[in-house]
């Protein structure tokens, strides 16, 4: 999704919910609609604090939630200190490195919208964002690790 429809889907978001645009939440959804990466709220408090000092943690994680309870981002949870957000609702694949913790998106043909439209139809629940995620290891950590086990064997 390009970056000035994702802010126009998070303002629209905000202001459906009745919820003011601060200027505050106007740098933090710009900063998330031009990211194509998955940021953890340290991670994107840190990236805005550098040129935004006035803005407290506190207002990059609140914002953050609202968002996620908007359906206008989606919340990527694997545990303590692991959760990053999708800045992108449109359907794709998340592929998660175990090792390293990268998202990749994977938007190649995938069946997710006729999914999306089969549900609609047989329950009638309308689906707002699609997620699947493909838990496994990136390209870099299996060539790590291979080397660590050659490195291990050669040492035995």
């Amino acid at each position: 999704m390009e970056s000035k429809r994702k802010l126009d889907a998070y303002y629209h978001a905000l202001r459906q919910a009745g919820l003011r645009l601060t200027p505050q939440r106007q740098v933090i959804c710009e900063h998330l609609a031009a990211t194509d990466r998955h940021p953890s709220p340290t991670q994107l408090y840190q990236e805005l604090a550098l040129h935004h000092p006035e803005l407290s943690r506190a207002t990059v994680y609140n914002t953050l939630n609202l968002l996620q309870q908007l359906g206008a981002i989606v919340e990527l949870s694997f545990g303590a200190d692991h959760t990053h957000y999708d800045t992108d609702p449109e359907p794709h694949v998340n592929l998660i490195c175990l090792r390293c913790h990268q998202i990749i998106d994977y938007a190649g043909d995938l069946p997710l919208d006729d999914l999306a439209a089969r549900v609609l139809a047989e329950t009638g629940f309308q689906t707002a964002a699609a997620r699947m995620d493909l838990v496994g290891f990136c390209a870099d950590c299996r060539a790590q690790r291979l080397a660590e086990i050659r490195a291990e064997f050669h040492r035995a």
